[in-house]
């Protein structure tokens, strides 16, 4: 009986563990997605100044007769898009910071630095230690429970021994007529021995409990192949997102702020219309926002990644 109590008690242990963990990713996963929601904002931002400008400019020029309703009316559009895709964060934004306040158990707001840099830190774990990993060792710990409620049920199948013993004392005269002072002692053993007859449903729960022992036993190793499993997905999607970041990082980006740049200057000498600059310029922001999706992405990644970790 001791040694169930006992395996069920470090049990309770590696739950408290395992929700630990748990409750490390929860954090990270809100945190860079918060992070996610401010530079996508800032982006937003920006274009809404390019647009309003453009706007600006295309009002005039209608004003003046020297464009079409076509013109004003899609930096409208372009602008509409802009509030409601703002408004959209906005909101994402608050729900964010009520779900980080709860995990953190805070009423004080916490709001992420930003950085440049908004990868989160990846500990590649080594597949070797994946039983250590509190969810392994929990299943590990079942077995070890079912072993003992095993041998618990065997033992009571078991011949039950007793044994007593009693001390006291009297003041008085006893049945022998004699008078007892408190400092005499009178002391008396007990032994005995309880056979089980009726032991067909004791019996019933032993098998049950070999069962158990079965069950986690084949628990135990398909949890193990399951995390294994779901390590190497981690891996694979941390490894694509990387590379794709990278190439992002490497050339897209920079061929996203060469279109800007150009686009302006040759709306600036008369080489292209406002429409067309618009499509560039809306190509230069997509592939800005693409970037924030990839860098959430590896984010993402890496989280799942440095849950089967042991730090």
């Amino acid at each position: 009986q001791k040694e169930l109590l006992q395996n069920e008690w470090e049990s309770s242990l590696l739950d408290v563990s395992l929700q630990k963990k748990q409750l490390k990713k929860l954090v990270q996963q809100v945190f860079y997605q918060m992070l996610y929601t401010g530079k996508k904002m800032k982006l937003l931002l920006y274009a809404d100044s390019l647009y309003s400008s453009f706007y600006t400019k295309a009002a005039l020029r209608l004003e003046k007769g020297e464009s079409n309703i076509l013109e004003k009316t899609s930096a409208e559009t372009l602008l509409g898009q802009i509030k409601i895709q703002a408004d959209q964060l906005q909101r994402d934004s608050a729900i964010l910071q009520l779900q980080f306040g709860l995990l953190l158990n805070s009423n004080q707001p916490y709001y992420p630095i930003d950085e440049n840099d908004s990868k989160a830190v990846v500990n590649l774990p080594d597949t070797s230690t994946l039983r250590e990993h509190p969810e392994i060792r929990i299943m590990l710990q079942q077995q070890k429970i079912a072993m003992a409620s095993l041998r618990l049920a065997k033992s009571k199948l078991l011949p039950d021994l007793a044994f007593g013993y009693n001390n006291t004392s009297m003041k008085g005269t006893g049945a022998d007529d004699k008078y007892y002072t408190a400092s005499k002692r009178f002391s008396a053993v007990q032994v005995g021995i309880g056979i089980p007859i009726f032991n067909r449903s004791q019996k019933a729960k032993v098998n049950s409990e070999k069962v158990n022992m079965m069950l986690a036993e084949g628990n135990f190793d398909a949890g193990l192949q399951n995390l294994a499993t779901h390590y190497n997905l981690a891996l694979d999607n941390y490894k694509k997102y990387a590379e794709t970041v990278s190439h992002y990082e490497n050339n897209i980006l920079n061929n996203a702020e060469l279109i800007t740049s150009t686009a302006t200057k040759q709306l600036a000498a008369g080489n292209i219309n406002y429409l067309e600059w618009v499509q560039l310029i809306n190509q230069s922001i997509t592939v800005k926002s693409d970037y924030l999706d990839a860098i959430k992405n590896l984010n993402q990644s890496i989280i799942d990644l440095n849950y089967y970790s042991n730090q």
